[in-house]
């Protein structure tokens, strides 16, 4: 009996579930895909490019949906047993809710496992890869960005304006600068011509510029300079023009493996702990985000057994809540971690551990079979709702039975 409640538990559980990460995964690829449209509209990217930057940026969307999927898959397998009576008739047969708990450990450290082994070997692999094939068709496409009459804001706090440009030869006349880049310092440059080189050996575009003004000035408005040149190299890194952000040197963190950042993070000597920040919050992301998905796939089955037919749409509503919730706590943790506010380890796990105490409540009360205060009050409120739109759609002055 155990064997087979096993095996049709688990069967009942894995539909869903992927099911759900495959809608997931096709919403964050979508969102992905809108924010490489400046590259679709101004690249030769053809559409066996576009496949592969997607199929590289997919291990990193799914660790971020493999979380949510447990949990709704999960879920919506038990609130269609409970729909169904189902797990009424199991309960009457002398069958307790601990007995749903080993099918559904089986799935969620299945989850967990795979989420490990996406988080330890293929994210890094994979992000590698999309970065340099994002960056050979930056190289490729460099022409179509260097339009002319047109403010480029490619990079952020850098604005250029070009006059005239040739393609061709990637030569400019009339070049106009605007600088941010250094903080609190705001740097102009005005130059007559511009010649752009990209060295092959190195990961970086320079703009030779000739006969030109620099204006530097601070925030402040103090110690404002002018500096005139005959010859002037303004070098940005491929990071930088294709990756969106700016790059201070060193590998960024999102192309290191577990080990890297472990290292980078907690092994060097005399690194300032403000430095270290930021690898060692990405490091607990990616070891906390995992683990989701077993303390949020642990809610799904007290949850689905609350809430009967009348109520499905309530349990799925639920589900999503407690996500979302869980999204905002590690967001949360997150921006305090970023400013040093909590401990990296705090910031991140902190989700987990409140998921897995709501976990431990929920089945000590499904298996005691004691009615929560909450269920009864949200019931409740629905009764009251369904009763009141009846008593308003009843015309004023028909006849009570």
């Amino acid at each position: 009996m155990k064997k087979t409640l096993f095996f049709y538990l688990v069967e009942e559980q894995l539909a869903p579930l992927f099911v759900g990460l495959l809608g997931l995964t096709i919403i964050l690829l979508t969102g992905r895909l809108l924010q490489l449209t400046r590259y679709l509209f101004t690249s030769p990217m053809t559409i066996s490019d576009l496949a592969e930057l997607m199929a590289y940026a997919l291990p990193k969307l799914i660790l971020f949906a493999m979380p949510m999927a447990t949990l709704m898959g999960v879920l919506l397998a038990f609130v269609r047993l409970s729909g169904d009576n189902e797990i009424v008739a199991l309960r009457a047969a002398g069958i307790p809710a601990t007995h749903f708990l080993p099918a559904t450990l089986a799935v969620l450290l299945f989850m967990t496992t795979l989420s490990y082994f996406n988080t330890i070997y293929l994210i890094p692999a994979s992000s590698q890869a999309f970065e340099q094939k994002l960056k050979s068709i930056g190289k490729v496409s460099l022409p179509a960005f260097l339009k002319e009459g047109t403010f480029i804001d490619i990079v952020p706090n850098l604005v250029f304006f070009f006059k005239s440009v040739d393609p061709s030869n990637l030569t400019i006349e009339g070049v106009f600068a605007q600088d941010q880049r250094e903080q609190d310092v705001r740097l102009t440059i005005v130059a007559e011509r511009a010649q752009i080189i990209v060295p092959r050996s190195l990961n970086q575009l320079v703009f030779k510029m000739s006969d030109g003004i620099i204006t530097r000035v601070p925030d402040t408005f103090k110690d404002a300079q002018t500096i005139t040149f005959k010859s002037y190299d303004l070098t940005l890194s491929l990071d930088e023009l294709f990756s969106g952000g700016p790059v201070k040197g060193g590998k960024a963190k999102r192309l290191m493996s577990l080990t890297e950042l472990r290292h980078t993070a907690y092994a060097t000597p005399g690194a300032p702990a403000k430095a270290t920040l930021p690898y060692a919050l990405e490091l607990h992301q990616r070891l906390a985000l995992p683990m989701g998905c077993l303390f949020l796939g642990l809610m799904g089955p007290p949850l689905g057994a609350l809430f009967r037919q009348r109520s499905r749409m309530t349990g799925i509503t639920l589900g999503l809540s407690i996500y979302l919730t869980y999204y905002v706590v590690l967001s949360a943790g997150k921006g305090f971690g970023e400013n040093g506010v909590i401990p990296p380890s705090v910031a991140m796990w902190a989700p987990n551990a409140l998921s897995a105490l709501l976990a431990l409540y929920l089945w000590v009360k499904t298996q005691r079979e004691t009615p929560m205060v909450w269920v009864t009050i949200v019931n409740r409120l629905r009764g009251w709702i369904i009763a009141k739109r009846k008593a308003d759609s009843v015309p004023s002055g028909s006849p009570k039975v």
